[in-house]
């Protein structure tokens, strides 16, 4: 059960993992003030981060648990992403301003492809809500009880998931193109997982695996390996979410985003969070899509 103090300088942890916890209940992930839990698979086997901190201290206690434990305190800095360079970074306009309120915020890097693989997707095409319901019944139907921890579940081993058909997944509400791609990736992880490849090689191999394209692979690169340049494309929020900061353009395309954050190099990921901590959407249009079930069907 590996334990380690760990300096923070002028990280905020709050802000800096606030992606992870993207979905809402969340089997493998508990995230408060203070306080995170992560449950995961690594080439190990199974393993927690339990990470805690005060705001008055500039340190973090982190614990880990499991056969993954060793694997998961070695890459512990970089989960809290305090191997982030942030130097260099002077934003203007708008910008400048919300950067001066989230200065702590940092890019931080998980290491698990698997998990950060089949957690994207999941999400493909479908809103949060749906993306949230089925990845809590991917988990809770094919996962395992994390170590050491009450109540969280690691999610399934990519062997497990290589070896399901269509209608397990249909079962928890996964579409056919989703749970097709889900099972291509789980193979193609399996080997990933078991070499602990690194970011070129993963990139290359998954690469070509059908159903996971720019979109899924630019989320791996910003999540997984902690790139502050990547620039998510084919997402149907981010590029007016971006145009709404940067130019207060309430509709935006890739192109118009590319546009926008190319002054921005190195640190286009940087901007695309800070565009979400800011807190200001655009003027909605129309109304929210409803979400789906297609489990009945």
């Amino acid at each position: 059960m590996p334990s380690l103090v760990l300096p923070t300088g002028t990280v905020d942890l709050g802000l800096t993992l606030a992606p992870l916890a993207m979905l809402t209940r969340d089997p493998t992930l508990r995230l408060e003030p203070g306080h995170l839990l992560r449950a995961t698979i690594t080439p190990h086997g199974p393993g927690v981060l339990d990470a805690r901190w005060e705001p008055a201290r500039p340190e973090v206690r982190v614990r880990t648990d499991g056969p993954g434990g060793e694997w998961l305190a070695e890459r512990a800095p970089a989960l809290l992403g305090l191997l982030d360079d942030a130097s260099g970074f002077a934003p203007h306009g708008a910008l400048r301003e919300v950067w001066r309120r989230c200065r702590g915020d940092r890019v931080a890097a998980t290491g698990t492809v698997w998990h950060d693989l089949a957690f994207f997707v999941v999400q493909q095409r479908v809103t949060r809500a749906e993306s949230s319901a089925h990845w809590y019944r991917f988990v809770h139907a094919l996962g395992t009880p994390a170590p050491g921890t009450d109540g969280l579940l690691v999610p399934p081993a990519p062997a497990a998931v290589a070896r399901l058909g269509y209608e397990a997944l249909h079962r928890l509400g996964v579409d056919r193109r989703r749970g097709e791609a889900l099972v291509a990736a789980a193979r193609a992880a399996h080997r990933l997982l078991h070499d602990d490849v690194g970011r070129d090689r993963a990139t290359a191999a998954l690469g070509g695996v059908r159903g996971v394209g720019p979109w899924t692979l630019a989320c791996l690169s910003a999540v997984t390996w902690g790139d502050a340049d990547t620039v998510i494309t084919g997402d149907a929020g981010i590029p007016s979410l971006v145009a709404w900061l940067l130019a207060r353009e309430r509709r935006a395309d890739d192109a118009r985003m590319l546009e926008l954050l190319e002054p921005f190099r190195p640190h286009r990921y940087r901007v695309v969070r800070l565009a979400f901590a800011a807190g200001v959407r655009p003027p909605r249009r129309g109304p929210r899509v409803p979400a789906s079930d297609i489990r009945g069907r």
